[in-house]
């Protein structure tokens, strides 16, 4: 579901459909609903696209560079951990968020800035050109704030595997990248470890087994989403907004792309195997799957749907059809008592209920604070901060209700 006249962002979005084996798959992100059937078709934006930047095609060039040995001064996983957690980016659009690796650096040559290369899924960048990428603050008690949000251009996408690359520009000095293993280390048994950012949960570590190679596998990740590769299959904890993420070998090296898992069954998870990573980098260097825009589907509804008096008739109300399905997505209460705030609330996932809300508490036409309900439970999770008035947060904490 997309809010782009609204422009409002949450950490939340469309989740997987029934994998070719007849299985119901748990969403691992964008978090949360079940798409509406045509969600998520191949890259349609209105407004078009963002071609990449000049330094986009040299940021291909991926070289093998030298990995540094993994020194281990005290526990493997505290050690693995320390290295590539920065190495793990947040990953967010206006429908939802994950994760992404960063796999290369290109410097400045004059003609260009530093960017890098983040490797994700295709279904995290859905169809946006352009995304918000957040590096590890480099403290636990940093808050995320308006300068750690950089701007990600989506700049190649495989469909088919279900991967994408982002370049990022003005990357923090020092972050290492992650190298590349080999399908030699997919040894049934090994311990494999994963960092993402499950439900909102930041930079968080699991570790766990490779379970089997599964070559050829099919799933889906929408009604019409589907995708065929070779996958890992693990019972390393996983969980919305893990996709994106790194399958990390005990190496330290990325062996798989985290994708999708089983609903109901929390130990049975997939990730896209490097060796599906490796062809498809090899074919973007050459030029393939760069972005392109599908036909923009004509609107036929009437986006306001009500405008009145709300039920209370405390206030007036006005309802919106934001995508054309015949629901209301998005509803603009406005109390009549002027120290009432105003509030948008917002339904994410599709099921008649509000699972956001965005506050203009002076009623200046500046918002300034949001709650967000990222797993559709009725209860807000998240707290958005607005410092500079738009519907988009800046920066989010966890929500904590007062006593």
């Amino acid at each position: 579901m997309r809010w782009l006249r609204l422009g409002a962002m949450a950490i939340v979005g469309c989740g997987l459909l029934a994998s070719a084996e007849a299985q119901t798959l748990r969403p691992l992100a964008p978090n949360g609903s079940t798409p509406q059937p045509g969600v998520g078709q191949a890259y349609a934006l209105p407004g078009g696209l963002v071609a990449p930047g000049r330094g986009a095609a040299a940021a291909l060039a991926i070289a093998d560079q030298p990995e540094p040995p993994l020194r281990l001064r005290g526990p493997h996983e505290i050690e693995l951990y320390k290295k590539l957690a920065p190495s793990v980016a947040l990953i967010v659009t206006e429908d939802g968020s994950g994760s992404g690796s960063l796999i290369a650096r290109r410097p400045a040559d004059g003609k260009a800035p530093a960017s890098a290369l983040l490797l994700t899924n295709a279904h995290v960048v859905a169809d946006w050109p352009e995304v918000d990428v957040i590096f590890k603050p480099s403290t636990v008690r940093q808050k995320i704030d308006p300068a750690s949000v950089r701007p990600g251009r989506v700049i190649k996408v495989d469909p088919v595997r279900d991967l994408a690359l982002v370049e990022v520009t003005d990357v923090p000095d020092g972050l290492p990248t992650i190298a590349l293993g080999s399908m030699d280390e997919v040894q049934i048994g090994a311990d494999v470890h994963a960092i993402g950012h499950p439900i909102g949960q930041t930079w968080t570590y699991t570790k766990g087994l490779i379970s089997q190679l599964r070559p050829g596998y099919q799933w889906q990740t929408s009604a019409t989403d589907k995708h065929t590769a070779d996958v890992i299959q693990t019972q390393t904890p996983i969980n919305p907004g893990n996709s994106g993420g790194p399958l990390i070998s005990d190496a330290g090296k990325l062996i798989g792309v985290n994708s999708f898992g089983f609903r109901g069954n929390e130990g049975l998870n997939f990730a896209v195997a490097v060796d599906e990573v490796d062809k498809f980098l090899a074919a973007a260097k050459k030029g393939e799957y760069e972005l392109k825009l599908a036909a923009q589907p004509e609107r036929r509804c009437q986006e306001v749907v009500y405008e009145g008096r709300a039920p209370d008739n405390k206030g007036l109300l006005r309802n919106f059809d934001t995508d054309c399905i015949g629901k209301v997505t998005a509803s603009l209460y406005i109390p009549d008592d002027k120290a009432e705030p105003v509030v948008l609330s917002l339904d994410k996932n599709g099921d008649g209920k509000a699972d956001a809300w965005i506050f203009d508490e002076n009623r200046d036409g500046k918002w300034d604070f949001s709650l967000w309900d990222i797993d559709f439970d009725g209860k807000p999770d998240l707290i958005g901060f607005h410092p500079d008035g738009g519907l988009r947060p800046t920066r989010y904490e966890k929500y904590q209700p007062k006593a």
